[in-house]
C-alpha cells in the first residue's frame, strides 16, 4: 500500500485532486473512470476521495492539480542519476527549501512552494518544468530534505531568472507550453478514409502522452471521427513510440480529445 501520510496537510485540504494510471499522464477523475482535465474544477475531487480510489485498485497514483491559487509547482526531470542528485536538482532545492518528493520514477523530483508566476507554465526543453496553473503532479508522499510548504516568492523569482530566461526568446517570443508539439498537416477525410498519411517521426519515450495528444488534436480539429483517430493513434504508437504506450492510454487520448466540439 503507498503511503501519502507525509503529503503536506495544506495540501490535503484542497479539493484539487485527481488519479491517474502507471505509464500514463492523463489525469482521471477520481470518482469515475473518466479523464479529468486540469482546467475544470468539477472533475476534480478532495484527497480522501482520491486515495480511497487508489488504495482500492481503481488507479494506480493521485495526483494534485495547480489552480493559479498561491501554490507554484516545480518539475525537475533528472533530479538523481547514479543514485546521485545532480547539481541542478541541488541547486533548486537549495534556494527553494520547500516541500520536496521523488517522482513515481525515482529519478525526478517535485518542488511544491507558495508564490506567483507571471505566467501559467513553462517548460525549458531541457529538464525543468514550472507551473502555478493547469498542470498537475503525480503524487508520491515520497518526502526528501523539505517537509513543508513555505513561501519564497524570491526562490521562484531564481529559478524563473535562471532556467526560463531564454525560453521566449529561442520560441519567438511563445511560451514553450502554446507550441505545436506532434501535429503533421492532413486533407480532410474523404470517404470516411485518411487519404495521405504523413511521415511521423519518431517519439521518445518522455514525449509519447503529449505527442500523441497533439497528434490526435490536429486530427479532431480537422475534421477526423473518434474512431479514425483512435486506429491512426495506434499505428503511430506501435510504429513510432519506444516503448508504446498501453492501448488504454490511446483510448483515454481519444475520448478526452474527441469530448470537445471542434
Amino acid at each position: 500500500m503507498k503511503d501519502y501520510s507525509k503529503i503536506p496537510e495544506e495540501l490535503k485540504n484542497m479539493n484539487q485532486w485527481v488519479c491517474a494510471w502507471d505509464n500514463s499522464k492523463i489525469p482521471m477523475k477520481a470518482f469515475e473512470k473518466k479523464a479529468a482535465s486540469s482546467t475544470a474544477p468539477d472533475t476534480w475531487s478532495s484527497f480522501e476521495q482520491a486515495e480511497w480510489a487508489v488504495e482500492n485498485g481503481y488507479y494506480d497514483n493521485l495526483g494534485f492539480v495547480f489552480a493559479d491559487n498561491g501554490l507554484v509547482g516545480i518539475d525537475i526531470d533528472a533530479g538523481f542519476e547514479d543514485g546521485l542528485m545532480t547539481p541542478l536538482c541541488a541547486d533548486i532545492m537549495t534556494a527553494c527549501k520547500s516541500y520536496t518528493e521523488k517522482s513515481r520514477s525515482g529519478r525526478g523530483v517535485h518542488i511544491l512552494l507558495r508564490g506567483t508566476l507571471p505566467f501559467h507554465g513553462k517548460n525549458n526543453l531541457a529538464g525543468v518544468e514550472i507551473y502555478k496553473a493547469r498542470r498537475f503532479f503525480i503524487m508520491t508522499g515520497k518526502q526528501l530534505i523539505f517537509p513543508t510548504i513555505i513561501e519564497n516568492q524570491e526562490a521562484i523569482d531564481y529559478v524563473v531568472e535562471k532556467y526560463f530566461k531564454e525560453v521566449e526568446k529561442e520560441n519567438g517570443g511563445k511560451s514553450a507550453l502554446v507550441q505545436k508539439i506532434y501535429a503533421p498537416k492532413f486533407n480532410k477525410p474523404e470517404g470516411g478514409k485518411i487519404p495521405v498519411r504523413p511521415d511521423y517521426p519518431p517519439i521518445a519515450s518522455g514525449g509519447r502522452n503529449l505527442s500523441l495528444t497533439s497528434l490526435a488534436g490536429a486530427m479532431h480539429n480537422t475534421g477526423y471521427t473518434p474512431t479514425q483517430i483512435y486506429a491512426e493513434l495506434k499505428f503511430v504508437n506501435m510504429t513510432q513510440c519506444k516503448p508504446p504506450l498501453d492501448d488504454r492510454e490511446l483510448q483515454t487520448i481519444t475520448e478526452s480529445v474527441t469530448r470537445y466540439r471542434r
